[in-house]
This record gives structure tokens, sequence and C-alpha cells, in this order.
């Protein structure tokens, strides 16, 4: 039985790629997107964890986290808001995340992340 499902959303490829290799081998089942695109497989696929990147062109991710809380099937989902670290404290008043991702991290912080809100 797998730990549990992830969706990451972010608009760069290698950094998507590289969450979700880490995270499959670790047992997790991941679910990608490219900012909007998060919306429609959060509310199908109920994640258990969304790790969100803040900086995305169109949709960025303080609109994504506020759409995601806004729809009552998702707004429950815990958001590990992703980014570098001046921008993650210069969102924190105006995203809904439970957590904080700084980029660059290594892979025992990102399991860490995913591992408490799991188990939450």
């Amino acid at each position: 039985m797998g730990k549990g499902s992830v969706l990451v959303v972010d608009d760069d490829s290698s950094i998507i790629d590289l969450i979700q290799v880490a995270l499959e081998d670790e047992g997790y089942q991941v679910y990608t997107a490219v900012n909007g695109g998060a919306l429609q497989i959060a509310h199908d696929a109920q994640p258990d964890v969304i790790l969100l990147d803040i900086m995305m062109p169109g949709m960025d991710g303080i609109e994504v986290s506020r759409r995601l809380r806004a729809d009552p099937a998702t707004a429950y989902i815990p958001i590990v808001a992703m980014s570098a670290h001046s921008r993650l404290q210069a969102t924190t008043d105006v995203m809904s995340a439970n957590d904080r991702l700084p980029k660059p991290f290594n892979l025992d912080e990102l399991y860490a992340t995913i591992d408490r809100w799991i188990a939450s």
C-alpha cells in the first residue's frame, strides 16, 4: 500500500520530474499540474497534500491557493508553498498555505514535509 498521494504544481518541468521521481520511489502516488490545471486535478484526485509553487505564469500559486480554499471539495487539503525563501516570507499574509518549503530543498526536507502533512 502507498504512503499517500501528492499533487505537485510547478511551471518548471525539471522540478516536477525531480519531485515526482523522488516521491514515487518512496511509495507516494504523484499527480502533476502546471498552474491553474491543479484545480481540476485536486478536485478529482483529492490528494493528501499539495506542493504548490508560488511563481508561475498565468495563474500564480497565490491565486491557485485561493481557488482551492474556495472550493469545499479541496478547501481542507494541506497546501505546502514552494519558492525561494524570500518569496515565501513575502507571501505569508496573502497565501493560504499550511506550510512552506524553501527552494532549493534537499530530499530529506521534502520527505519530512510531506510525511508531516499526510500523517496529520
